[in-house]
């Protein structure tokens, strides 16, 4: 009669036993770090976001520019979600270490000696390790409504997580105005590049009319067409004039006059003229007006475009500039990083109770593991 009573006394031990192990004594061994060991942590929040300044620009101006300033993305809608994006990456990269100062800055903060040891970064970490601890310090989310950016930051003594805040803002606003001045350096450049590409061209169409005038020895063939063809104009006249006479000397039959042999010899050189200026103007050679036409029409052609894409060009260039140098990233705080005046971690009732329901769960399914485990081998 005595072995079952023994045998419940025993497995009620053993739970308890269990219990106290698994759930009682390292809960706390917990609420003993947090009440006497655990170093006060105290939390600075900062709001922040990326804005635009862009003066507004004339209807007139933005319809001459909008084609260039489309190409440079000036002329588009915009948005401070990318840049807010942009800030939140550098916060929780590694780069932001290095900006502050790198090991030897982060250590000043998280390596003091008034800091628990389960809370304070080694001295002896690596960049891998400070890199792990600093994520775990500074958290940064993203309002997706309204492009809000909110950072805190978490250190032990309230000037240090003061300090902190107020640091990671100014070199997010360095950031920003980095990335701005070389959008603006990078866009000034791509409109110089296209100013400079319309002048060379322009520069060459212009060179090419100079070697045809050269050549042809012709310094406009359109004159020289206009004036060719009003002297074949008048050669014309004048043989018509002296044409008449003849043949009003052929009708009256006075066809032997002494004048018609002069007469009939001026009408000659006068053909002989016209039909010299004809093949000037239109004969088979490669040397004729109507050659060098098309290819000094052709010239002119490209002079005129080059003179306007190079004229638009400037215009684009003054309009892009202005607008450039007009608009300007920069960072506004919409909450300041703030003094903390108390400790917001740790909170030792509330963060044991977790610790316990956490382990007392653990402690549970242990049991019916182990219970389950137990009732199948009888």
């Amino acid at each position: 009669m005595s072995t079952p009573s023994t045998a419940p006394s025993s497995g009620g031990g053993g739970l308890l036993r269990s219990f106290l192990f698994v759930v009682f004594i390292p809960t706390m061994v917990v609420l003993f770090y947090y009440i006497a060991l655990a170093s006060d942590v105290y939390v600075t929040e900062v709001k922040l976001t990326v804005r635009k300044s862009q003066e507004g620009s004339s209807e007139a101006s933005s319809s001459v520019a909008s084609s260039f300033l489309k190409k440079l993305d000036l002329g588009s809608s915009y948005s401070s979600g990318q840049d807010a994006q942009i800030i939140s990456d550098y916060l929780k990269s590694r780069a932001v270490i290095e900006d502050l100062g790198g090991k030897p800055a982060v250590n000043e903060y998280f390596s003091k000696g008034g800091i628990d040891w389960l809370s304070r970064l080694s001295m002896t970490a690596d960049k891998e390790e400070i890199w792990e601890y600093w994520r775990e310090h500074v958290t940064v989310s993203i309002d997706s409504v309204s492009n809000i950016l909110t950072m805190r930051v978490r250190a032990y003594s309230s000037d240090d997580a003061y300090v902190l805040a107020t640091k990671l803002v100014e070199n997010s606003e360095k950031l920003i105005n980095r990335i701005s001045d070389r959008t603006k350096k990078d866009a000034l450049d791509r409109a110089n590049e296209e100013v400079s590409r319309s002048a060379s061209v322009l520069a060459g169409v212009r060179t090419d009319i100079l070697n045809f005038q050269q050549k042809s020895g012709s310094i406009d063939p359109v004159m020289a067409a206009k004036q060719i063809t009003s002297a074949m104009t008048e050669l014309s006249l004048k043989r018509i004039q002296l044409q008449a006479q003849i043949d009003v000397g052929n009708l009256s039959g006075l066809n032997e006059r002494p004048g018609d042999k002069y007469l009939e010899t001026k009408v000659k050189v006068i053909d002989d003229q016209i039909r010299q200026f004809a093949d000037k103007l239109t004969g088979i050679s490669k040397d004729t007006l109507s050659e060098q036409l098309k290819d000094y029409q052709l010239l002119k052609l490209q002079e005129e475009f080059s003179e306007k894409i190079y004229t638009l060009a400037r215009a684009d260039y003054e309009e892009a500039r202005r607008r450039i140098l007009a608009q300007q990233l920069y960072v506004v705080v919409v909450v300041p990083p703030f003094l903390p005046e108390s400790a917001l971690l740790p909170r030792p009732i509330l963060d044991t109770f977790v610790v316990f329901l956490g382990l007392f769960v653990v402690w549970g399914i242990g049991c019916l593991l182990f219970a389950s485990i137990k009732d199948s081998r009888v």
